[in-house]
């Protein structure tokens, strides 16, 4: 004897989902923001600065890519964590890595949140105010408002990076090195300036 199932037991219940807002060119656009973020219009000067000379300086952005290329999966540090520590032991060897998540989270991101605002208004925004409100509201108002906010901004982003390479190129062309030809002339000595410069070009490479 069988009993069929009643036609109420039959209809599937309801799941709550994400939507799937997100299409093919809003997904590389968001990942092309993400690798090149803020820090490639911010950090050039300090890295100047600290290295003291401008053949110093291509050195430490072409070794700050070279260490971000050391690891060549996702994760950044907590990558570099994992294969540093964790063939040390099951357990402790993970302890790194997951407390580095956790400041991240906690501390670290925040802090990355607060100056990515404090650049886009420094550049963006400067007439209006209550820059954070604006993205803030954009981000939590609607998927689809973001993404296209995003799209536009990632966009602008490739072109002033594109700018800058074509520009420097064309520099190049019409023989203006007199920057090159003395490249290394007032190279910091100091292990305090050459360890910020390094902190500022792999703050640009944060994207890893």
């Amino acid at each position: 004897m069988t009993v069929e199932p009643s036609s109420s037991s039959t209809k599937s219940k309801g799941t709550i989902q994400l939507k799937k807002e997100l299409g093919l060119f809003s997904a590389v656009s968001f990942i092309l923001s993400i690798m090149i973020g803020s820090g490639i219009f911010v950090s050039p000067a300090s890295a100047l600065k600290y290295s003291g000379s401008v053949g110093m300086c291509l050195i430490v952005w072409v070794t700050c890519g070279i260490i971000s290329l050391l690891v060549p999966r996702s994760g950044s540090e907590y990558a570099y964590f994992v294969d540093s520590f964790g063939p040390l032991h099951k357990f402790w060897g993970h302890l790194p890595a997951f407390v580095y998540s956790w400041i991240m989270i906690l501390v670290i991101r925040p802090a990355e949140v607060a100056i990515l605002v404090l650049t886009f208004s420094q550049y963006l925004c400067q007439p209006i105010l209550d820059a954070l409100c604006i993205i803030t509201y954009i981000n939590v108002s609607s998927v689809k408002m973001y993404v296209k906010v995003q799209n536009v901004f990632g966009l602008f982003k490739i072109l002033a990076c594109l700018v800058v390479i074509v520009g420097g190129l064309n520099e190049i062309g019409c023989g203006n090195t007199t920057n090159l030809l003395k490249g290394f002339e007032g190279t910091t000595t100091s292990p305090k300036d050459f360890a910020l410069a390094f902190y500022c070009g792999l703050w640009a490479y944060d994207g890893w």
